[in-house]
């Protein structure tokens, strides 16, 4: 009996012991695996902290590491985090894989492991708020000459004129703006100046930080009432015959070439992800940024191409609209939502309420505070909800190039039709080489001008900055050169010279280091810009938004 009772009281210390090893090692597993999802998750956040920051691009696939091999970590005490993540372009979509591994306390365990993925959707950027004010005016940067900038010719119209250094007006130039400023001297030759004497109405709100001189005669620094040496000017009250002393100080801006040839899409490092006809050569030689595309590229060619990266949609209109119809008939349905979505045709954005998955549909105009306007038959219809990283697409038919995000050539571009083309959209064009403007590019147009009136530069603004001096497509020591009778809305950039032939019309800012002109540039009021493209030059580089991660696993 004493031998059965021994025997039966080890069994029951054994089994006591055994099952308290195993529910502490059950314990410590369990505080394992909890600890290492923690790490998982900690992994996960740091990616997203990664993507998150506006000095990363969130779509450019080098912002995280993509393999367990290389992939980025934090020590955390007896643990550490560890993530990596792949890009998908087309659909603008991370896969991030989070990994937390746990030193397990007991030496004879390995490590624990736990892995954790999520997909991030990243929405791009296309517009912030403008950055540098320079983007008013029209704007000749250069310095240290007797005439930084020459007006040999008048310049007719409303828009705001800023010269860095010295302005000359030879005999007879007028010049008109309404706003004139110079930071260094005035000298104004026989015949010409600033503003017309007649009223308050014809003279010119002028700010001149120098002297100022009429017909070769003497100098004196330009404060005050300037009449006698014809600077027709009035102060900022309106009422008050006089010239500013002392002018505002705008910093010249600076585009960052080599950021945007490496961050464009589309661009050098990544081209369209879908495309048809015969879209741009973005760069021959990547990562070689030496303006290697030896041919010029027509962004109006004679035929239809289309260039996208990320997802997006689009069809035609197989029938003109007025301003009050509510249905519409488009060529193909194929790939829009099958419930209520919203498309933009033109500058107007509409909400499909009804005929899904067919051809005709019913719509409710004028959405997202835009106005409800006619469309030609044959116009782009977008799907607005799926909205790419970046597009550059061209209808020949109507005569619309649509824009979006910031897009950089390795060589040079060019307007080749002299009728009147459209562009709907927001963008920065960034050129290695130059622009030739041999026809009309409006962001608003009514017949066969643009229309001035009606344009919105902060909806519709189509940025050219280009960094080329001469060649095939532009005069010697010009970036930017616009033919006689064009018209342009839009704003220009040129690292050297812009250039205008006989007659043109512009409305938008322009920045160069000289304006050349030949007979009668008219330069047309615009409304002051505060939201201007994501790629402006001096405005910081921002890319993409990452959205909050989903679709977990692990």
């Amino acid at each position: 009996m004493v031998m059965g009772i021994i025997v039966v009281l080890t069994i029951a210390g054994t089994t006591v012991m055994v099952y308290s090893t195993q529910n502490t090692r059950s314990v410590v597993r369990s505080k394992s695996d909890e600890t290492s999802f923690s790490l998982s998750e900690a992994a996960l956040n740091n990616a997203m902290a990664v993507l998150s920051n506006p000095t990363n691009n969130a779509l450019d696939p080098d912002t995280l590491p993509s393999t367990e091999a290389t992939a980025s970590s934090i020590a955390y005490e007896n643990g550490t985090a560890k993530w990596y993540g792949v890009l998908d372009r087309a659909a603008a979509v991370w896969t991030i894989t989070a990994l937390g591994i746990y030193e397990n306390p007991s030496a004879s365990s390995a490590q624990v492991k736990r892995k954790l993925t999520a997909k991030v959707p990243v929405t791009p950027t296309y517009t912030q708020p403008l950055n540098n004010p320079v983007w008013n005016y029209l704007y000749a940067g250069h310095t240290g000459s007797t005439c930084d900038q020459s007006l040999n010719n008048n310049i007719t119209g409303s828009s705001r004129m800023y010269v860095a250094g010295n302005l000359c007006l030879s005999q007879n130039v007028i010049l008109t703006q309404s706003h004139v400023i110079v930071g260094g001297n005035l000298d104004v030759q026989n015949n010409a100046a600033v503003g017309a004497s007649t009223n308050m109405s014809t003279r010119v709100e002028a700010y001149v930080g120098g002297n100022c001189r009429y017909a070769g005669g003497s100098w004196a620094a330009c404060s005050g009432n300037q009449d006698s040496r014809h600077v027709y000017s009035k102060l900022a009250d309106g009422t008050t015959a006089a010239v500013n002393h002392s002018p505002p100080v705008v910093a010249p801006p600076t585009a960052d070439y080599a950021t945007w040839y490496e961050n464009s899409i589309p661009g050098p490092s990544q081209s369209c992800t879908t495309s048809s006809g015969t879209p741009p050569t973005f760069d021959n030689n990547y990562p070689s940024r030496d303006n290697s595309v030896s041919s010029v590229f027509d962004l109006t060619p004679s035929s239809s191409y289309m260039c996208r990266v990320g997802p997006g949609t689009e069809t035609t209109l197989t029938g003109a609209m007025n301003t009050s119809q509510t249905t519409l008939t488009v060529a193909s349905s194929s790939g829009f939502p099958t419930s209520s979505f919203h498309i933009r045709i033109d500058d107007e954005i509409m909400t499909v309420t009804g005929g899904f998955g067919t051809n005709t549909w019913t719509v409710s105009r004028a959405q997202n505070s835009t106005t409800a306007k006619a469309h030609v038959n044959s116009q782009t219809v977008l799907n607005y909800d799926a909205a790419p990283s970046g597009e550059i697409t061209w209808n020949a038919a109507t005569k619309t190039l649509i824009v979006q995000g910031t897009i950089f050539i390795d060589g040079s571009a060019k307007i080749s039709n002299g009728s009147i083309n459209t562009y709907n959209g927001q963008a920065a064009l960034y050129l290695s080489g130059t622009f030739r403007g041999s026809g009309s590019l409006c962001g608003a147009s009514s017949g066969s001008t643009c229309d001035f009136n009606t344009w919105n530069p902060n909806s519709e603004l189509l940025t050219i900055i280009a960094n080329g001096n001469g060649g095939s497509n532009v005069n010697s020591g010009d970036s930017v050169q616009f033919d006689n009778n064009m018209y342009f809305e839009g704003a220009l950039y040129g690292t050297n010279a812009i250039e205008f032939g006989n007659n043109v019309n512009v409305g938008g800012p322009i920045v160069g280091s000289q304006i050349l002109l030949s007979n009668n540039l008219t330069t047309f009021n615009f409304p002051m810009i505060d939201t201007v493209p994501a790629g402006m030059p001096s405005n910081p580089a921002v890319y993409a938004q990452p959205n909050p991660p989903q679709l977990f696993a692990g």
